[in-house]
Order: structure tokens, then sequence, then C-alpha cells
């Protein structure tokens, strides 16, 4: 039986600060799902602060951002794995269509630059993603990714060739 000392002494529990970094970082976590190419973002951003809401009273302030990105990282894998192996199996009659808020993501930007960004290999995508659109250093990246900073460099490097010749060059005027 706890006393309440014994509460007094856990780790955060405040709900009003996890409320408060679900409206702020929800709208981030799901566009991040979608450009990791992930085909429901908004389910894979739901499930990152279901697993973040468990692990709250526990987690230090600094942690918890991190431990979201991740978790949205991982759970994208997971379903692009998914997604291979049922795009494996023999395909029924009706096909697959994109969400209506993959659609919407998917026209707000340049959809050459998102087609060539699909090309890319997932970790390509991965740490294109999380270095220019979260903005997070090369530290940061291989931390949510768990990879060392040197493969950063080196796939920042491999992808942006990669784009560079998949994306034709704009004149200058």
């Amino acid at each position: 039986m706890k006393t309440a000392t014994d509460q007094t002494s856990e780790p955060r529990a405040d709900s009003a600060g996890f409320h408060a970094l679900f409206d702020e970082s929800f709208e981030r976590m799901k566009r991040l799902a979608f450009l990791l190419g992930a085909d429901d973002p908004e389910n894979i951003a739901q499930e990152a602060f279901v697993r973040l809401h468990g692990k709250w009273p526990s987690l230090a302030p600094d942690k918890v951002l991190p431990y979201l990105r991740r978790t949205v990282v991982n759970l994208s894998r997971s379903r692009l794995r998914h997604l291979r192996v049922v795009r494996r199996a023999p395909r029924e009659p009706d096909r697959d269509i994109a969400s209506a808020e993959a659609t919407v993501l998917a026209g707000h930007g340049n959809r050459a630059v998102h087609e060539a960004m699909q090309r890319l290999t997932p970790r390509q995508r991965q740490v294109l993603v999380l270095r220019y659109w979260l903005d997070l250093d090369q530290q940061a990246i291989a931390e949510t990714l768990g990879i060392a900073v040197g493969t950063v460099k080196a796939t920042t490097s491999h992808a942006m060739t990669a784009l560079r010749a998949a994306l034709p060059e704009e004149d200058d005027r």
C-alpha cells in the first residue's frame, strides 16, 4: 500500500504537461510518420503518444521528445515491414487506396521531391526527414535511429547524391 510520502516521491505524473505536449507535437509527429513513408501516419502518431503516456511518469523531461521521435520512427519502420509482407501475399481484387489524410499531406509539397524521397532506402529517408524536417543534429539523429554518427553522415551524403540525381536541376533566373 502506498502512503502519501510514497506518492510524492514518484517521478512526473502531471497530465497537464502530457496534454500540452500532445497539443503541441501531435501534428509534427503525424507529419514525421508520413514523411517516413507510413501509409497511416495518424495512427502511428496516436500509438506513439499512447506508448509515451505509459512511460510518461518515469521519463526525464529532456528525454520525452527523443523518446517520442524514436517511437514514431520505430512504428513507421514496423508498419513498412508489415506492408512489405502484405504486398508479397496474393492480392485481392480491391487495391489499397491511400487515406484521405495521406493524399492531402502529399499534395502540400513538391510532388517530385516526395516521389524522389520514396525511392530512397528507408534509412536514407529517415535520416533526411529527421535532419531537414525536424532539424535535428547528427547526434540526435544517431540516437533516434540507434546508429553511429558516422553512419548518419555517410547516409546523408548518399541520400543527397541520390536526390540530386533523381531531381532535375532548376534554372537560376
